[in-house]
């Protein structure tokens, strides 16, 4: 039988956290309470059950195969313990008297992952942190076996950059679907091979007349629609961005999470390298219109830009407007927060 371990890198500053949480669960806590990303306002409280805890490890688990790993299974927790996608991880280690190791939870865990070289059987990243590693020293991956990567979706560009490594590393990289309210992810999607986020069993997959998500999870009594938009297919199901995102321009419905990708491609051939996003704004004649906010001092000639995004972009979901902002907010884990303009 294997215990429940625990070890800190230097620079940690949640301790005292995690050992309240420690506490909670040996002493049989069955509420416990997190925070929402802030990704569309202010983070809000919310309280998860014992039973949705267990449930989302065992999930987990099963659906990762890690019950054929040998010995004690360790993992590494460089996300925001406060928030989903760190705290399961102390939940599943904690549950499955699993070894965890914390190191700071910023974009860039490189220096610390050199400080801490080891093996760990389950790692979780942001893509903002995957591909900051990948990009400067992919070898702090190695040994490793399996990540989930979640907290904001993972770009085109980002995935085909994921699939060369993974065929010379041989990692497997998950994608994860879920929120605070349902315990960590309730779907996955193996990068470069699955096309969808299929769900966990168990779980139940609808959407409303205006597409908006359901997520029903019966054995825990549990329901919940969501804000995001979705296709269900056969074989699992697309998000296309948050509902209220979309922008209402004059009766045709812009998703950006379906357009950015193409302003990405057009501002790269105009050599823009630049963050940016989709916005919306309250518009006399259309009700809303499409802004480009991009990041950075203003270009001189916008109306040029403006030109190239309307002829090359599908009709009517085009920017009508450029902002320029000096930096672009993020959650910690790496959600754009679309202000409102």
């Amino acid at each position: 039988m294997t215990h429940f371990k625990v070890s800190y890198s230097e620079h940690f500053n949640d301790q005292d956290y995690v050992k309240t949480v420690i506490s909670q669960w040996q002493t049989g806590s069955q509420l416990f309470t997190l925070s929402t990303s802030g990704s569309t306002g202010e983070p809000q409280p919310i309280q998860l059950n014992r039973n949705m805890l267990i449930w989302s490890a065992e999930k987990t688990y099963a659906a990762l195969d890690l019950q054929n790993k040998q010995g004690q299974l360790s993992v590494l927790c460089c996300l925001p313990v406060q928030k989903t996608g760190g705290f399961m991880q102390l939940i599943r280690a904690l549950h499955f008297n699993w070894h965890i190791h914390f190191i700071p939870a910023t974009a860039n865990p490189n220096t610390a992952l050199g400080d801490y070289p080891s093996s760990f059987d389950l790692f979780s990243f942001t893509p903002t942190q995957l591909q900051t590693i990948i990009a400067s020293d992919e070898a702090l991956l190695y040994p490793q076996t399996t990540i989930l990567i979640g907290g904001a979706a993972i770009s085109s560009d980002f995935e085909e950059e994921i699939q060369n490594f993974t065929l010379v590393s041989k990692i497997v990289f998950w994608e994860t679907y879920g929120m605070t309210e349902t315990a960590s992810h309730i779907a996955l999607r193996k990068v470069g091979v699955d096309s969808y986020f299929k769900p966990q069993p168990g779980v139940e997959i609808s959407t409303t007349v205006d597409l908006r998500l359901r997520i029903a999870i019966p054995e825990l009594d549990f329901s919940i629609t969501t804000n995001d938009m979705a296709i269900v297919h056969t074989d699992g199901f697309e998000i296309l961005g948050r509902s209220d995102d979309v922008i209402n321009s004059g009766g045709i419905k812009i998703h950006p999470s379906l357009i950015e990708p193409k302003i990405k491609a057009l501002l790269h051939t105009e050599g823009i390298e630049r963050h940016f996003y989709l916005g919306k704004k309250k518009d006399v004649k259309l009700g809303e219109k499409a802004v480009l906010v991009l990041e950075g001092s203003a270009l001189k000639d916008i109306s040029h830009l403006l030109e190239i995004l309307k002829r090359k972009l599908p009709i009517y979901h085009n920017p009508k407007d450029i902002l320029f902002v000096e930096k672009i907010a993020y959650t910690d884990t790496g959600k754009v927060i679309r202000a409102m303009l």
